[in-house]
This record gives C-alpha cells, sequence and structure tokens, in this order.
C-alpha cells in the first residue's frame, strides 16, 4: 500500500502539472464559520483518525518486547504514516480538479473515473485491503478485547471481532462518507467520546498518582486497590460526561445543521472538540479526587512485577516468579 500511494501521488502530481490550485485558492469559509475557526475544525477532523488508536494502542503495545519498543513506533511510524496520508488525500483533491474539472475528496471517486480497467481493479483491490487491515488494528483487535473482558464466559477476542464485524455494517458507513461534509462532521464529532477516555487515563497517571505506576498483581485481585466502589470508578464515570455533555450539542448540530436553539458561539466552541473534551474531562476527574480521593498505593508486594535487565542497550523482561521458582535458564541469561 505504501508503494500504491507513492505512485498515485507522482501520477496525480505529474497528470495536473504540480498541486493545481492546493497552494494559491483563497479560503472561502461555509456556514458562517470564520478562518480561524475552520482551521481548528480542520485539526480536530484531522487529528480524530488518529484518536481511536491514542485510545487503544495499549492492545498493541502490550505485545511489545520492551517499552522502547513501543515508544519508537508511536513517535515515528503513527505521526509519519497519518501525516503522508493526509497530504496524499490532500493532494488528490486538489489535483483532480485540474485532471478532471471537479474534486474527488475521495480518492476511491476519483478512481472509478478511470479509463484503465486493470489499473481500477489492483487500486479497488488495495484501497479494501488497506480498510481492512486498518480496521483490524484500529477497532476490531480494541473492540475483542474489550468484549472480552466484559463477557469473558462467553466471549473470546475472536469472536469480539466477529460482532464488531456485523456492526461495522450495521452503523451504515456508507452514509458517513457520501460527502465530505458529512465524513468531516463525524471525525469532528466522534471525538467528543473518546477524548474524554483519554483524558481520564493521563490524568489519573501524572496527576493523580503522580507516575508512580501500577500495581499489576492488584489489577487481577477482586476488590483489591483498584475495585474502587462495586468494581467501579464512580470519579471517572463521572468525568466522562462531563467531558461529553457539553460538546454533544455541537455534535447533533453537525449531523444535521437544522436543529435550532444552538448558537453560532457554541458550534464555534465546538470545532475543538477533542481540546475541550480532553479540558473538561481531565479537570473534572482531578477536582471530584481531591474532593474525595481514594488510595494510590499499598503495602501490598506485586507479586507480577517485571524484573528489567539492560544489557548493551537491549533490555530483557523477566517474570519475578521465575526468579522465585529459581528457573535456571533466566540466571543463566543475567550471568
Amino acid at each position: 500500500m505504501p508503494f500504491f500511494g507513492v505512485a498515485l501521488f507522482t501520477w496525480a502530481l505529474t497528470a495536473a502539472d504540480g498541486f493545481g490550485p492546493l497552494l494559491n485558492a483563497p479560503s472561502k469559509p461555509m456556514n458562517g464559520m470564520s478562518t480561524g475557526y475552520l482551521f481548528c475544525y480542520g485539526i480536530t477532523a484531522a487529528s480524530s483518525s488518529a484518536n481511536s488508536l491514542a485510545v487503544n494502542i495499549p492492545d498493541l503495545t502490550r505485545f511489545a518486547r520492551n517499552p522502547r519498543s513501543s515508544t519508537i513506533a508511536q513517535a515515528i511510524g503513527l505521526p509519519v504514516a497519518l501525516t503522508l496520508t493526509y497530504v496524499l488525500g490532500v493532494a488528490l483533491a486538489s489535483t483532480s480538479q485540474v485532471i478532471y474539472g471537479q474534486i474527488y475528496w475521495n480518492p476511491v471517486e476519483m478512481i472509478q473515473v478511470w479509463d484503465n480497467r486493470p489499473a481500477k481493479f489492483f487500486a479497488a483491490l488495495l484501497f479494501a485491503f488497506a480498510g481492512i487491515t486498518t480496521n483490524i488494528a484500529a477497532n476490531s483487535i480494541a473492540f475483542g478485547n474489550d468484549l472480552t473482558n466484559l463477557f469473558p464466559w462467553h466471549i473470546n477476542i475472536r469472536r469480539g471481532q466477529y460482532i464488531c464485524a456485523l456492526l461495522g455494517f450495521a452503523i451504515c458507513p456508507w452514509k458517513i462518507q457520501k460527502s465530505a461534509a458529512t465524513f468531516l462532521a463525524f471525525l469532528n464529532g466522534y471525538s467528543i467520546f473518546l477524548a474524554p477516555l483519554s483524558a481520564i487515563i493521563l490524568t489519573d497517571y501524572y496527576l493523580v498518582r503522580h507516575k508512580s505506576g501500577y500495581n499489576v498483581s492488584q489489577l487481577y485481585t477482586p476488590k483489591g486497590l483498584y475495585w474502587y466502589r462495586q468494581g467501579v470508578n464512580w470519579r471517572a464515570v463521572t468525568a466522562f460526561f462531563g467531558g461529553m455533555l457539553p460538546l454533544l450539542p455541537g455534535l447533533i448540530h453537525q449531523i444535521n445543521p437544522e436543529v435550532g436553539g444552538i448558537t453560532r458561539g457554541y458550534v464555534n466552541f465546538s470545532s475543538l472538540a477533542w481540546l475541550d473534551s480532553t479540558i473538561l474531562a481531565c479537570i473534572s476527574y482531578y477536582i471530584l479526587f481531591k474532593i474525595s480521593p481514594f488510595p494510590t498505593q499499598t503495602d501490598k508486594e506485586d507479586t507480577m512485577a517485571w524484573a528489567i535487565h539492560t544489557r548493551e542497550e537491549n533490555q530483557t523482561l523477566i517474570p519475578s516468579s521465575q526468579f522465585e521458582r529459581g528457573d535456571k535458564s533466566v540466571s543463566k541469561g543475567i550471568e
């Protein structure tokens, strides 16, 4: 797929003899939104494609050999890949105006007007492959893990992924992609559900626990340190709704602009839905913790802690249980 993206990008620039009107076209704000708020709206919509990965990335990094591996992958792979994808999409939309006389915001729609049938077939095949692999990494794995944790006696990861696939058809995604306006509205809107989750996770780790880490064995201990009240951290639930509900009218307006009672100022405020929801949820969670604190540490030993041995920039993760058993292979490796 990366090679196809480079080839498509090169073809578009060659056929249009440049980037088209992308670099010299004036800004034309629509729907009463100023250029500044429209810019904020675009930032939120662009970043929303990475929001699901920002929340679900632990489902993938849990399999990393060491923390350094996951850090490099997230710091380089994700930003570079997304940026190149954005550049390709914008370039194709601009050059299509020169090549075909109209703007094709969706590359798939532009491929449909090609005259070369073999090229159309392979391009469609690659886009289908990209769609499947992207959904597996960004949605299917995380959904399967969540259902497995909620219903471990009935659902495993594979069954959870099948359910995710069925729900993917049930939500009619083709209606979301019927136009650029509806697609951007969806990207900007659903971030209000993901932003509070990441805000609560960051606030809990950096502000509440002061980066003291988590007691892994307590995560699997019934009525342990992380049991809170009846297994629910009501502060996190309250903070989630505190970050989501204030932005909900903005999402309603984006889906149906004809809904009345929503002022222009509120619409402008919701143009940065991700940032707004993050700040609101962060403040809400921290204030609730100060009002009703809970223990963040315990004197009980973390029997599942990992011993990290570093040698020549290579980190080997060794479970402490192996030390307790006196595993000879582990002792030999450390020596």
